[in-house]
């Protein structure tokens, strides 16, 4: 499986700084937009942490 870094906190997926998800898809965060840098995406996988929610 490919290591891929990610910081994003919370996600369910995430251990340590890498992502566990068995696949990953990424998005323009604008279905519209020709994307030509990282701000301009999103990861479609996000799941929050059941803990995460509770927490709110």
């Amino acid at each position: 499986m490919p290591r891929i870094k990610c910081s994003v906190k919370g996600c369910l997926y995430q251990e340590g700084t890498e992502c566990r998800a068995s696949s990953i898809q990424v998005k323009p965060t604008d279905p519209d937009l020709m994307t030509s840098v990282t701000d301009d995406t999103a990861c479609q996988t996000f799941k929050p942490r059941v803990s995460m929610i509770e927490d709110l």
